[in-house]
This record gives structure tokens, C-alpha cells and sequence, in this order.
């Protein structure tokens, strides 16, 4: 069964790089689980499909390779660890997070975990680390969080000024509110939608 696991594998990852994404389909059973985050659960290779098309749109020239692969003794389940890279030239709806294309080379460690029966992947999880995936994606303009910072500063600064003024607090605080949500939607750019 590994030799037979490790060359379905093998196939599964190069269908996804030469994008023949009905011949990796073909490789699920009809009703297996398949959880590529940030997606619900889906079903059979319509849900790889519907992955694979997903990330390509995000990275056109995306690639995956098999770094290792990792058996848990008898079990049919494997632990695919792979590197995902590709240039990042579409939006990626990444669940609460969003990346608009960033233009950056990204180099992602991926692992995805294979349930192999009878010659068909029966359940998929993949997994993206995401501490990787927002420091490569994510471009914050220091320029302008510098300006931010600035704004808030003076704006700390006349809050001190105003104590007392009920009316005059309030409307402090709410321009220093906006400018604390533009400092967080600079520093924090893939949670703003």
C-alpha cells in the first residue's frame, strides 16, 4: 500500500502543478471530506476543484512540492508536509483574512492530511501556517503609520486639555477613535474588508 499511496500522491500533487485539476478530482472518493481552510467542508473532487481554483486565482503560478511524507504506522492516513510557492497576483480570502495581491514570491509551508483507501483520498486537510502566510502577504505602509501616530499623539494631547468638557471630550474621542482604525486597518491591512 505505500508504494501505492506514495505514487497516488505523487500523482495527486503534480495534476494540481500542470492545473489538471479533473484529474486530481478523480482521485477523491465520491464522499470524501475534504477541509481546505478557510473553506467549509466539502465533498469529493467538486471540492478540490473548487480549492484548487481558489488558490490559482490567488497565485496563477502556483506550485506545490513534497518536501516529506509521513506515515502513522498501520494507519491509511498520511501527513503531507509541502512547500506552496507562487507569485500573489489575486485576492486571497483567506476566512476573516484578506489579502489583496501583494505581488510577493510567497514560499509557504503547507501540510495536508491524506486519508488513502482502496486508491481514492477518502478526507483532505490542508493546513497553511498563518503567521507565514500575513508576514509574506502583507505590506504595511510605515510612512503613513508614522502620520497615524502622529494624529493620535495631538489628539492624546488635547484630550488632556479638554478635562472637564464633557462635550468637547466626546468629540475628541471620537476623531481619536477614527484615527486609531486607520493606524489598525495600516498595520493590519488582510483584516480589513
Amino acid at each position: 500500500m505505500d508504494l501505492m499511496s506514495n505514487a497516488l500522491i505523487e500523482n495527486y500533487y503534480r495534476c494540481f502543478n500542470e492545473r489538471r485539476f479533473a484529474d486530481a478530482a478523480a482521485l477523491f472518493a465520491a464522499n470524501a471530506e475534504i477541509e481546505f481552510i478557510p473553506h467549509e467542508r466539502e465533498c469529493g473532487g467538486v471540492g478540490y476543484v473548487r480549492f484548487a481554483q481558489w488558490w490559482t486565482a490567488a497565485f496563477a503560478n502556483a506550485k506545490f512540492e513534497v518536501e516529506r511524507i509521513e506515515r502513522g504506522g498501520a494507519t491509511t492516513l498520511c501527513e503531507v508536509y509541502l512547500l506552496a510557492t507562487g507569485a500573489h497576483r489575486g485576492m486571497l480570502d483567506f476566512g476573516a483574512y484578506r489579502f489583496k495581491p501583494s505581488g510577493a514570491d510567497a514560499v509557504l509551508h503547507v501540510r495536508e492530511l491524506l486519508d488513502i483507501r482502496d486508491g481514492k483520498i477518502t478526507v483532505s486537510v490542508l493546513t497553511v501556517d498563518l503567521n507565514d502566510l500575513v508576514g509574506q502577504l502583507t505590506h504595511v505602509d510605515y510612512d503613513e503609520l508614522a502620520r497615524r501616530v502622529d494624529r493620535i499623539r495631538a489628539l492624546g494631547d488635547e484630550l488632556a486639555q479638554v478635562v472637564g468638557d464633557a462635550s468637547r471630550q466626546r468629540d475628541v474621542a471620537n476623531r481619536l477613535a477614527l484615527e486609531l482604525d486607520a493606524a489598525r486597518r495600516v498595520t493590519r491591512p488582510h483584516f480589513n474588508r
